[in-house]
């Protein structure tokens, strides 16, 4: 793992995750990007904002969590660009900063936010990404860096319904996932807490995280799954050894 002076530093990176706040990583795709690292590949996750909107808690406070987070899931670096949390919007200067990311990090896997959601900083994310995804393998765009154009992009599920265009089993590394969400303490429900509640602070609102994973995951025959589209037909070379596993017959022991 990265020291804390290089976890905040641009690496390169076989999975980055561009997300609008420090969590949404977690709850969206934490357990991907923490299978991805138990797999020897590397992983990054890139913050649009510092979360400074939130009803409960601090940015600063936002930002250890989000630093212990990343080391639940084994990231080997974590950014925040610092923009301005509930003003996000598909803008120029944006898709530059993405493609400058991208080319720094040139990921092999680009994950965003779903372009359907109910906050609209993260169908922002989700449109920025759509373009500079693309923007990134173009070489006069931004001509100082060289192009970089990953292999794919793809969408989390958010909070619409939608049919997913793959789902990845990510039950071997759940608790990783779990406590690297555990990490948020100012966001979610602490009894303790005197904080106005909001949506993810409601009691139950880990079970309905867990609802959701438990639910893609029975699509595939697994303990827990994380879902995302693709526009892109996901290719496959061998059907015969992608569809080896027998669903709801070799289930992963749970920890």
């Amino acid at each position: 793992m990265p020291d804390d002076s290089e976890l905040n530093q641009p690496a390169q990176c076989d999975i980055v995750a561009f997300m609008a706040h420090p969590d949404d990583a977690e709850l969206q795709c934490g357990g991907t990007l923490a299978l991805a690292v138990s797999r020897g590949s590397s992983a990054g996750v890139v913050d649009f904002s510092r979360g400074e909107l939130a009803t409960r808690g601090t940015p600063e406070e936002r930002a250890v969590e989000a630093e212990a987070a990343a080391r639940e899931l084994g990231l080997s670096c974590r950014i925040n660009l610092s923009l301005p949390d509930g003003h996000l919007e598909d803008r120029e200067e944006y898709r530059k900063e993405v493609v400058r990311l991208i080319r720094l990090m040139r990921p092999k896997v680009v994950i965003a936010p779903a372009l359907a959601d109910h906050h609209p900083d993260h169908m922002a994310v989700a449109a920025v990404l759509d373009r500079g995804f693309y923007l990134s393998g173009i070489a006069k765009y931004l001509p100082e860096l060289e192009p970089w154009r990953p292999n794919t992009l793809l969408h989390t599920m958010g909070t619409r319904p939608g049919i997913p265009s793959l789902v990845v089993d990510i039950s071997e590394v759940y608790p990783a996932r779990k406590r690297a969400i555990d990490c948020y303490r100012s966001q979610f429900h602490q009894p303790e807490s005197d904080e106005a509640q909001t949506r993810i602070s409601h009691p139950e609102f880990n079970d309905w995280v867990d609802g959701s994973l438990r639910h893609y995951g029975f699509m595939i025959g697994a303990s827990y799954g994380e879902a995302f589209t693709s526009a892109m037909p996901v290719p496959v070379s061998n059907p015969v050894q992608q569809y080896s596993v027998v669903p709801w017959k070799t289930l992963h022991k749970e920890s």
